[in-house]
């Protein structure tokens, strides 16, 4: 027999990767050995992982819902300072019917913030609104219909002329509208020689006397009002146009957004808000003042920078802007139920609306830092 030595050396060099490969294949494939030590280590990240988490999580929800808490607790304190007058249906259906301009007024100026613009003359327009729905029915041969139609048409005329200044020619909205309020304060003023007028239309008294559930129609048309606004800003093109405007005037130009008409539409809305305010006013006083509109001006930004402070923190929204001027209501009522002085409520709105301008402050820089 003959041997082939070069054959021999070939099965084994063919062998030998082959148990170098399961070699390989064991040392690739056996587990790592944790020492005590990295083990530690691990359950350490692992734990301060998960708190950092957690506190963010805390954080945030104390954010979005520390101004319902807020709302949660002065019910709570008014409601065992005086359970036998706060804490009834009574009140509540009174609130919510003496609320409802408030609210219209709110929601509608929380639009013109939403599209970045201050509107300081719904105030003056309040006023200017309440005097033309007293004086106007009856004169050259206008009836109440007619006449409302003249007030309401004013009010979005008023709206425009602010656009005018601030949209196009580019003048500073908060010193504008401001001096708009102050220029229809004193047209109201000199229309109503001073006076606050009665002989209001029966239309308006009666129309705006009547009650759903014992609440004023008012708070239902100011509540699908609120319901109307949130979803055209919440859930429509048009409401994203103008939130992206508010946010960033350059960037929603560059994307293509009409930032002008946007602009526009919220100067608009919260002129004609604050008209309809001032009618409701008028129905639910049966008279009418040049100087209605001053008290709910603070009233209405106080009550909407408190609604960038929940829900949608951050930004203004109609939803916040609900919770907002239901703690304001909430807030004047129980002071009024304790017998404290008129005063005492304006000290409440002022002091409501700097606590809520500075909480909005703090919740950007929080953010800021996090991101």
């Amino acid at each position: 027999m003959s041997t082939n030595p070069t054959g021999s050396a070939t099965k084994k060099s063919a062998r030998a990767p082959g148990a170098m490969n399961g070699r390989s294949q064991v040392s690739a494939t056996a587990p790592h050995q944790q020492g005590p030590g990295e083990a530690n280590v691990l359950q350490s990240v692992s734990r301060h992982a998960r708190a950092r988490a957690g506190t963010i999580l805390r954080s945030k929800l104390l954010e979005r819902y520390a101004i319902v808490m807020m709302l949660v607790a002065l019910i709570g304190l008014f409601g065992v300072l005086e359970p036998g007058k706060f804490l009834t249906f009574g009140n509540l259906q009174a609130s919510l019917t003496s609320n409802a301009a408030l609210l219209i007024l709110t929601v509608a100026l929380s639009i013109s913030l939403a599209a970045g613009e201050f509107d300081l003359s719904i105030g003056g327009v309040i006023g200017l609104s309440a005097i033309l729905i007293a004086k106007l029915p009856g004169m050259a041969g206008l009836d109440f219909y007619s006449a409302l139609a003249v007030v309401l048409g004013i009010a979005v005329l008023v709206g425009l002329v602010n656009s005018l200044f601030v949209v196009r020619i580019g003048a500073n909205s908060f010193v504008v509208t401001l001096a708009m309020g102050t220029l229809l304060e004193g047209l109201a003023l000199g229309i109503s020689g001073t006076q606050t007028l009665g002989n209001i239309a029966p239309q308006l008294v009666n129309g705006f006397g009547v009650k759903w559930g014992g609440v004023g129609v008012p708070f239902w048309g100011a509540l699908a009002l609120t319901l109307i606004l949130w979803f055209m800003l919440e859930h429509t093109p048009t409401g994203r146009y103008v939130l992206f405007t508010g946010e960033g005037r350059e960037a929603a130009r560059l994307a293509g957004v009409k930032v002008n008409r946007m602009r526009t539409l919220g100067l608009v809305t919260a002129s004609l808000g604050a008209c309809c305010a001032g009618l409701i006013i008028v129905g639910q006083s049966a008279a009418a003042s040049a100087t209605f509109g001053g008290p709910y001006l603070l009233q209405a930004l106080a009550a909407a920078f408190l609604g960038t402070t929940t829900i949608k923190v951050g930004r203004f929204n109609v939803i916040g802007t609900l919770i907002g001027v239901g703690l304001l209501s909430v807030g004047t009522t129980g002071l009024e139920l304790l017998g404290l002085s008129t005063w005492s409520a304006d000290i409440f709105d002022g002091a409501v609306l700097i606590a809520a301008v500075t909480f909005a402050q703090i919740v950007r820089l929080t953010a800021a830092r996090r991101d």
